[in-house]
């Protein structure tokens, strides 16, 4: 009910802007670019540089999953020229918002789970591919469910390298006068994203066990990217506690497997992680798949050597 108000309410004032000749396009010299979350709008800086200005609807801490936007923010957001968003339902409020946006008036979309094999994960069951997502307007905002897929995609550095490619096309797109910075930018980026990729190889590779407890399917692009494997997942939807029985069978699989960590998320209360570690007998680390905390802020490559160190504290010993 909250959520709608708020998108009621910012309508109204967008579209009084638009409609009294206000400036919804403030560039102030620079391509204005909005990014839902945090490691989105790192690629988008990495890429544009000083050139671009962007806004992080989504502040850090916030969980993707139950985020209700402000009136101020969906009003920055229509000020926008390059729209750089997840999919697969983890925004859900954005469809509508888009909606109310007249013709000639909405940004350049970039949709990170485009094209890419999207995939379900049922804890204990075998993975399932989701066709590869095809943007639709009308579609945007699906409730990530099942038919949506996982929207964890930003947490394979592979496909990481992917959605920066389609973002400096929009930024070309949208500004193409400066298209050698974007270009040159994305270009080093890819290489740092490279070598990103050959640390966390070389890492795994000696991971004793390649099995893990997470909180919820964050990490589940990364685990299939590096050979890992998910065996245990807390929460399988956000919000959604698991059952006496669904505990049981953890702490089951925890023993079976020899696991001595579980992983948290700083997104998410830890009381039920903590109680299941306590169950098992085993530690509680975190995992994070958004950022902007100490001591990675909002850097994505420091997100996921942070996230590799914690992988390798559970799984190297």
């Amino acid at each position: 009910m909250r959520l709608k108000k708020v998108l009621l309410l910012s309508m109204g004032l967008i579209l009084g802007l638009v409609v009294g000749g206000g400036p919804v396009y403030c560039q102030q010299g620079k391509l204005r670019v909005a990014a839902s979350i945090v490691p989105l709008a790192d690629f988008c800086r990495q890429i544009g540089g000083e050139i671009v200005e962007v806004q992080v609807l989504i502040p850090p801490g916030a969980s993707p999953h139950a985020f209700e936007p402000s009136p101020k923010m969906l009003i920055n957001l229509a000020k926008a020229r390059v729209l750089v968003f997840v999919g697969a339902g983890l925004e859900p409020w954005l469809h509508k918002f888009m909606q109310a946006l007249p013709p000639g008036k909405k940004p350049a979309m970039v949709e990170a789970a485009h094209g890419i094999e999207l995939i379900t994960v049922i804890p204990g069951h075998a993975e399932e591919v989701v066709p590869p997502r095809q943007p639709h307007e009308k579609e945007l905002g699906h409730i990530h469910d099942a038919e949506s897929g996982n929207p964890h995609v930003w947490l394979d550095p592979i496909m990481a390298q992917d959605i920066c490619r389609r973002i400096a096309a929009a930024f070309v797109k949208a500004d193409p006068a400066n298209k050698g910075v974007y270009e040159q930018n994305l270009e080093h980026y890819l290489k740092q994203l490279a070598q990103l990729d050959h640390e966390i190889r070389d890492t795994t590779a000696g991971f004793r066990l390649r099995e893990f407890v997470g909180f919820h399917p964050s990490f589940t692009y990364f685990a299939r990217r590096y050979q890992l494997k998910e065996v245990g997942i807390i929460e399988v939807a956000p919000g959604r506690e698991p059952t006496p029985k669904a505990l049981k069978n953890i702490v089951k699989t925890i023993e079976n497997y020899g696991i001595k960590v579980i992983f948290s998320e700083p997104q998410f209360s830890p009381r039920i992680a903590e109680v299941l570690a306590k169950e098992a007998g085993v530690q509680v680390l975190l995992l994070d798949p958004i950022g902007g905390r100490s001591p990675y802020n909002d850097n994505y490559i420091k997100l996921m050597q942070y996230n590799l160190a914690a992988m390798a504290q559970a799984m190297m010993s």
